[in-house]
């Protein structure tokens, strides 16, 4: 039966400090919490407050543990401040006691203001240099690979693109120039979409009124008019970088494949295979090839990559440009390479007298440069008395269509990987075996933590989530690897490590 006790009495002292009591030491929330010097953090963000005027702020590093809490549990800033609330392993985590106030969700919309890219940037670095230096990364070697992020928009057709571009020009407009504002708005907002029409007639009415207004506003000089007027001209021409939506105007189709496009953003990351840590995080717009920006993601790198780092990525990384930004950075490229035959592969490679040999045994007798590599040619002599001609030169150079002579191109990532022979192949082969584990480190990122789909709008902010994010999947790794190092001989835990257990 139902007790009939009354009312519950207050809670003491002591019963707070046995609830508190009751949340789990080894939680793996709670030595998550044990892995990073927080006071260093605190330290790190001292700059981003003014140190006599305002009023006494939350603790920066306070902060910063909701906001891990927020990707640990794939909550929200609102949801966060709830949960904290009454989630006492969360308040254990957070370093609030049981009954002491707690941030709302609008202080950490402020916050994450005040740092931005930059500041979450910082602890990132910093909280790396931590555990770099506590021996838990290596530094031979990086994986690199690209994740999607869904943007946080809605779909919209054409029509309704327009539209939408037409407002936003119109409130830019009406910010330095109320009563011109509202004209325009009753202009060209007035009317709405009329049912019963079809999709092309709707888009081709909505480019007539949108093409009128930018003819109208072509007088303003406003920067923020001039930036509206530019995103909506990509939609009228279809042309360059085209804007797909108005609430976030960063975000892009991009593709997951041939046939699996997505809207939104793309997470760079780089991995040490070893310790399975995230080192490095750029991100960049949907339609953007993060490979050939491999550069960006190599400067990012916490701890500082050391000469002579392999960097370990798919064919999407095998092309010339980012082996030469691999190679300029003093690092060792290693791609795997396509399935599909070269013409090349049916030559020889010289590498002493930098020539060709055909499969009749006659060599090149010059090259020419272009784009990445070299055209090698073979002699007209040589090709016009060959018997293998006819299955060697094209229908147009058997019937002297064209010059009767061989060229064959080879570029110079192929060129290298010929050069290094058995050895080479047998090095990447060793090498690529390690590749996937970034990808079982986006599946942990994705599917437990949130990353699947962008929380805010805008470049910047999607790169503190996913900087947020990386601290979060980093700081759970941190503590196997501790775990891993307890059990394994008692002289393999660096002191350094000792004082996270």
């Amino acid at each position: 039966m139902i007790r009939r006790d009354g009312e519950p009495k207050q809670r003491t002292f002591g019963d707070e400090a046995r609830a508190m009591a009751a949340v789990p030491h080894d939680h793996v929330l709670l030595r998550m919490r044990r892995v990073i010097d927080w006071a260093a953090v605190e330290k790190e963000l001292e700059g981003y407050y003014d140190r006599w005027v305002g009023r006494p702020s939350w603790p920066p590093a306070l902060l910063v543990r909701m906001l891990l809490v927020e990707q640990y549990g794939e909550l929200s800033d609102r949801q966060v401040a709830e949960q904290v609330g009454y989630n006492l392993l969360y308040r254990a985590f957070v370093g609030l006691g049981a009954d002491d106030a707690v941030p709302d969700d609008t202080t950490l919309v402020k916050f994450r203001e005040r740092l931005g890219e930059e500041g979450v940037r910082k602890i990132l670095e910093l909280v790396n240099g931590q555990w770099g230096a506590a021996g838990l990364m290596g530094g031979e070697r990086r994986v690199v690979d690209g994740v999607h992020v869904w943007a946080k928009v809605a779909h919209r057709s054409l029509a309704a693109l327009l539209r939408k571009g037409r407002e936003v020009i119109i409130e830019a407009v009406g910010e330095i120039d109320e009563g011109r504002g509202e004209k325009l708005r009753e202009q060209y907002l007035g009317t709405t979409e009329e049912s019963g029409v079809s999709v092309t007639e709707a888009s081709a009415a909505e480019g007539e009124r949108t093409k009128r207004l930018l003819e109208v506003v072509q007088d303003l000089a406003y920067e923020k008019v001039r930036s509206r007027v530019a995103q909506v001209q990509t939609l009228l021409t279809g042309e360059g970088d085209r804007v797909v939506s108005f609430d976030d105007p960063d975000a892009r189709w991009g593709y997951k494949a041939a046939d699996k496009p997505f809207c939104g953003y793309k997470a760079h990351e780089a991995l040490d295979p070893d310790s399975r840590l995230i080192t490095g995080v750029t991100v960049v717009a949907g339609n953007a090839h993060e490979g050939v920006q491999t550069d960006a993601l190599l400067a990012a790198q916490t701890p500082t990559l050391e000469e002579g780092t392999t960097i370990i990525g798919d064919g999407y990384y095998n092309n010339a440009t980012t082996v030469e930004q691999v190679k300029a950075a003093g690092m060792r490229p290693c791609f795997s390479g396509r399935e599909t035959e070269r013409v090349s592969d049916r030559f020889s490679y010289e590498q002493a007298q930098d020539r060709m040999i055909c499969a009749g045994g006659k060599s090149s007798v010059g090259k020419v440069r272009v784009d990445n590599g070299d055209l090698y040619y073979f002699s007209m002599r040589d090709c016009g008395a060959c018997p293998l001609q006819d299955k060697c030169l094209s229908p147009g150079e058997r019937e002297g269509k064209a010059p009767k002579r061989r060229r064959v191109y080879l570029s110079d990532v192929r060129k290298a990987k010929v050069v290094a022979g058995e050895a080479g192949r047998q090095w990447r082969k060793e090498q690529l075996k390690v590749r996937g584990r970034i990808e079982a480190k986006f599946s942990e990122q994705m599917n437990r933590h949130g990353l699947r789909h962008a929380r805010y709008w805008g470049l910047s902010k999607v790169t503190m989530q996913v900087l947020l994010n990386v601290i979060t999947v980093n700081a759970k790794r941190v503590v196997k690897l501790l775990q891993q190092a307890a059990a394994g001989p008692p002289a393999g835990i660096p002191k350094a490590m000792e004082a996270m257990m």
